[in-house]
């Protein structure tokens, strides 16, 4: 068969290339979309151009009407390649236009996702034929965005074990940027130019400063996600034992060698637990599902005031080699209680032919 696989972010381009090398070792052909973006732009033609990743369309910026209007543009274009490709089925994380091409066109759309609570999964969740979650997420959460009950089948996993599965850390990357294991703290600045926050980087950084006197000694490496983000970024926090940057890492390898992992977000973060490396969630307003079940596990602590991170960080700084076993046994056991989600697409392809667009 072949296999559409429209990635529109990092993480799923994480989540589907792995998902497309198993497909091709099932003799399927995986056909993978995106889109230009400042996020995906560097991945794609590095990490992943051996997939040779069709991108149509681009991001629409941060104002509404600009989303609205990227996608319109992006759906017109994105049918007459889906036309001519003519996959058999369809696998996105909620991609509004990929959803509603397969559901004009009479393909089955498999949506794939840990964040029901995402404002896209109202144009897609209805339309697809089925939806694969972890089995922590609320089956309530996915019909309140609108999915049909009997479509609804879960993993025992997290998302991130999909890429993880057979990970093993490198160290490029620690030699490009300069950088020595467990001497740096890793934190990853929020999505700010997402539709569903509303977050100011200066004020919200300016919180953050205290962070930079509580190091030990330690590197903050500051990861941002857009341009304007990095400028705030460089003039709040750009001192001697910092390194801001821009730039898109390759796999979670940064993440593993860090002595704490600081998050604003939701993938990175929960790699960083599922490594076993102490993680500290900064995620603006109230957790999602998936970081709510990793703080209940002992593997997030999540900070409502950011001017308390510092401290946390001083605090575990102080006996990190405890922390970091306490952390590394909670993870393997965690790692070890959860399947292979893979199971869950074979089990979708098996019975491919019974999908009802």
């Amino acid at each position: 068969m072949k296999i559409w696989l429209d990635a529109l972010s990092p993480k799923q381009l994480f989540l589907f290339t792995s998902i497309a090398e198993h497909l091709k070792s099932m003799g399927h052909e995986p056909w993978i979309t995106s889109r230009k973006y400042v996020q995906l732009d560097d991945l794609i033609d590095s990490v992943f151009k051996k997939w040779r990743i069709l991108r149509v369309g681009e991001w629409g910026g941060r104002s509404l009407e600009g989303k609205l209007r990227a996608s319109i543009k992006r759906m017109a274009v994105l049918l007459d390649a889906a036309v001519s490709e003519a996959p058999d089925l369809c696998f996105s994380s909620g991609s509004p236009e990929a959803s509603r091409i397969c559901y004009g066109l009479r393909i089955p759309h498999i949506l794939i996702s840990d964040t029901p609570h995402s404002p896209v999964n109202p144009l897609a969740a209805p339309l697809s034929a089925r939806i694969l979650t972890p089995w922590i997420i609320p089956k309530d959460e996915w019909i309140k965005a609108g999915a049909q009950p009997d479509r609804i089948l879960f993993y025992r996993a997290l998302d991130p074990v999909f890429w993880l599965k057979d990970y093993k850390p490198g160290e490029n990357i620690l030699r490009e940027l300069g950088l020595e294991k467990k001497q740096y703290v890793f934190l990853r600045l929020p999505e700010t130019a997402a539709s569903y926050l509303s977050l100011r980087d200066e004020e919200y950084l300016e919180r953050l400063r205290p962070l930079l006197s509580s190091l030990g000694g330690l590197k903050l490496v500051v990861s941002c996600r857009y341009p304007e983000q990095l400028k705030a970024a460089e003039k709040i926090l750009g001192e001697e034992n910092a390194l801001i940057t821009d730039r898109l890492f390759p796999g979670p390898s940064i993440v593993y060698y860090s002595a704490i992992f600081v998050g604003g977000g939701g993938t990175m973060t929960q790699e960083a637990a599922l490594l076993g490396v102490p993680t500290i969630s900064i995620y603006p307003g109230r957790l999602p599902t998936v970081l709510r079940f990793l703080e209940k596990e002992g593997l997030v602590v999540h900070l409502k005031d950011l001017r308390e991170v510092g401290k946390v960080v001083g605090r575990f700084l102080g006996r990190l080699e405890a922390v970091e076993e306490e952390w590394r046994s909670k993870a393997e056991k965690l790692r070890s209680f959860m399947e292979d989600p893979f199971k869950v697409v074979e089990k979708i392809l098996k019975e491919v032919k019974q999908l009802s667009p």
